[in-house]
C-alpha cells in the first residue's frame, strides 16, 4: 500500500493509479469480487477508471459482463455501474492483439474523490456460467481528466 499512495499523491497529471491481480487458475467465480483499495486523495480529484483484462488467447466468451462499484469512506457514497465489454467480433476473432495472451480495456467511468477521503472498487462478473476460465487478471487504471 506505501507505493500505491506514493504514486497517488506523486502524480499531477496522466495515470494515478494502475494496478492489476491475479485471477485464480481454477477460474473466477462469480461470487469471487476483487477488490482494490484507493488510497488518500491529497487533492480533491476527477477522472476516469479503466477496467483492463488480461486473458489467455481463447476465453469461449464473445463478451463478459461486469459489476464495477466504487465506495468512498469518508462520504459513503456508493457509484455501480454494469459493464459489457466484447473480447470478440461475429466470427469469434479476439478484439485484442497478442498471440497467447490477450489485454482488453473497457470504457472509461467517472470516478471523483474528495481530499483525505481514501475509497474502494469492487468488480465480480455477471456471466451465467458460475465460473469463467481464460481471464487470468483484472485491473484498474484512474486517471485525471
Amino acid at each position: 500500500m506505501p507505493v500505491t499512495s506514493l504514486l497517488f499523491a506523486a502524480c499531477t497529471e496522466g495515470t494515478v493509479l494502475h494496478s492489476y491481480k491475479t485471477l485464480s487458475a481454477e477460474g473466477w467465480e462469480r461470487c469471487d469480487t476483487v477488490c482494490f483499495d484507493l488510497p488518500k486523495a491529497v487533492e480533491d480529484f476527477n477522472g476516469t477508471l479503466t477496467i483492463g483484462l488480461r486473458t489467455i488467447a481463447y476465453v469461449g466468451m464473445q463478451d463478459i459482463v461486469l459489476a464495477v462499484e466504487q465506495s468512498g469512506e469518508a462520504t459513503g457514497v456508493c457509484r455501480c455501474d454494469t459493464i459489457r465489454y466484447p473480447l470478440t467480433d461475429s466470427e469469434g476473432d479476439a478484439l485484442a492483439a497478442g498471440i497467447n495472451n490477450h489485454q482488453y480495456e473497457t470504457q472509461h467511468l467517472p470516478i471523483s474523490m474528495k481530499k483525505g477521503q481514501g475509497g474502494i472498487v469492487r468488480i465480480h462478473h455477471l456471466m451465467t456460467p458460475e465460473v469463467i476460465s481464460g481471464i487470468t487478471e483484472i485491473g484498474i487504471r484512474i486517471e485525471r481528466k
